[in-house]
């Protein structure tokens, strides 16, 4: 086993591109859009490209104010490619993933040899919380691509024997502002890494006031040609939802239940990102303590090992103060983690060893899971048997009216093919909706199907998994052709 993963860490670039999209890539053709983030980003990307809208996010007819713009253009660009389905949302998610393990393997090259490079982009992409969200259709993965470059590049910048400072500088600078339009202000924590990195080490970097000053106006600029239009479009509603709502609000208050309320909360949570980092990141968390107590003493003179811990640290210090948690807020720190500890990995004599047995042991892993157990999971899911049975009825003008089972994986599935938005609402509210004019399908829960009328159509039960409540519920679908 180690004398082939040898062979393929002599060429790391190679190697990580196809390990990566072996993994990330295997089964998103059999696993539908589950989750409703993955459902939303999905459907709105396909209801800017109907609209013609290249600026405003749209998800059935409302604007869509939870994040900027770039994933959606991504998004967009593969449904032209590959059609409007589940692999395409999900395929930019992949490729800016693997293009983040690119990225530690030459950052890893001018720093170490070609086994450590491929061990920190191995690392990264097979550690079990990337492989997961390494292939979602949301936008995470493009704010951890161009944060690790921001890193990256800010190492470049502010190291006085660097060569093609201004190369560096452009990369950095339009780097925040792209991460900026992938999922917002978080995508500049990378600064402030660096603003305390001068502040801490001075002797090892330095960062001019007045280059920094011009860089955050280029960086503001470029944000501002997609910003000040999505602005003006919505009326300054963008700014007011999407800064207000969903990174203000998150910061200082629970959302959606993510968090515990009150001070005692707050302060119960703060170790929170802490204690998962060893689920999330594993197989490879439980050699951190140990290669961190080997590390502290000789910290002094390491410069860029002392970089990735303090940007990394400062992730987790950021996210530990917001109110809002969820395990994948900390992903940003991943690839920092994963190039410190290959650094500390190839110092060590038998370290290739420990970590060939891992990376096999979670390949066959993911391959498994993706390949075998997606296709017995995808079985039991309710939005996919309620769409197998309702699919047959559905033509481009029937009216959708969804009661009570409201999740955005019906209006993803629903809209590949009607060209009406779907009605969604409140079981009482379906009484109402039976009064449209055929052709139109209702779902509703079983139990609430006394409280109708006879509807004079077909009724069709349904029984599977609600995957938000993560129980088995039963649905009526009445279809009046």
């Amino acid at each position: 086993m180690s004398s082939w993963l040898e062979k393929l860490a002599a060429k790391p670039q190679r190697s990580i591109l196809l390990l990566s999209l072996l993994l990330l890539l295997s089964g998103n053709w059999i696993l539908p859009l589950t989750d409703r983030d993955e459902t939303r980003f999905a459907e709105a990307s396909r209801e800017m490209l109907q609209r013609g809208d290249y600026v405003v996010p749209w998800f059935n007819g409302a604007w869509r104010f939870d994040k900027p713009v770039l994933i959606y253009w991504c998004q967009m660009a593969s449904y032209k490619l590959l059609g409007e389905n589940d692999f395409a949302a999900r395929l930019p998610s992949v490729l800016f993933t693997a293009a983040t393990a690119l990225l530690l393997v030459r950052w890893g090259r001018k720093h170490a040899d070609a086994k450590t490079a491929f061990i920190a982009g191995a690392m990264f992409v097979a550690g079990l919380h990337v492989a997961i969200i390494g292939r979602v259709a949301t936008a995470d993965m493009a704010m951890v691509f161009f944060t690790t470059l921001a890193v990256w590049s800010g190492w470049e910048l502010m190291r006085p024997e660097s060569s093609g400072r201004k190369l560096w500088w452009w990369i950095f600078y339009v780097t925040l502002a792209l991460g900026f339009l992938a999922k917002g202000p978080v995508a500049w924590l990378p600064l402030g890494g660096m603003i305390s990195a001068c502040a801490l080490r001075k002797e090892s970097f330095r960062l001019p006031l007045m280059e920094t000053l011009v860089g955050l106006v280029v960086t503001m600029s470029l944000a501002a040609c997609w910003g000040i239009p999505a602005l003006t479009q919505t009326h300054g509603e963008f700014l007011k939802v999407g800064l207000g709502e969903h990174v203000i609000h998150r910061s200082t208050g629970v959302n959606d239940g993510h968090g515990l309320a009150g001070l005692f909360g707050f302060i119960a949570l703060l170790p929170l990102y802490f204690a998962t980092f060893f689920i999330s990141f594993s197989p490879w968390s439980t050699r951190v303590p140990s290669a961190l107590h080997r590390w502290w003493p000789e910290r002094k003179p390491d410069d860029i090992g002392w970089y990735l811990l303090l940007q990394a640290a400062l992730v987790f210090a950021a996210f530990s103060l917001v109110r809002t948690k969820l395990p994948h807020y900390t992903l940003p720190a991943f690839p920092c983690i994963a190039l410190w500890l290959a650094l500390q990995l190839g110092r060590e004599g038998n370290a290739f060893t420990w970590f060939s047995k891992r990376l096999a042991a979670m390949a066959v892993f993911v391959l498994v899971l993706t390949l075998v157990g997606t296709s017995i999971f995808r079985s039991f899911l309710l939005t996919e048997k309620l769409w197998n049975v309702a699919k047959p009825h559905v033509r481009p003008e029937t009216k959708i009216g969804c009661f009570g089972y409201t999740e955005p994986s019906l209006v993803w599935k629903f809209r590949s093919i009607v060209t009406n938005l779907v009605t969604l609402g409140e079981p009482n509210q379906a009484l109402d909706f039976l009064t449209n004019v055929p052709p139109f399908i209702l779902v509703l829960p079983t139990g609430e199907m006394a409280k109708l009328p006879d509807t004079n159509g077909l009724q069709i039960r349904v029984r599977g998994l609600d995957m938000v409540r993560f129980k088995n519920r039963d649905l009526t679908v009445i279809v009046r052709p």
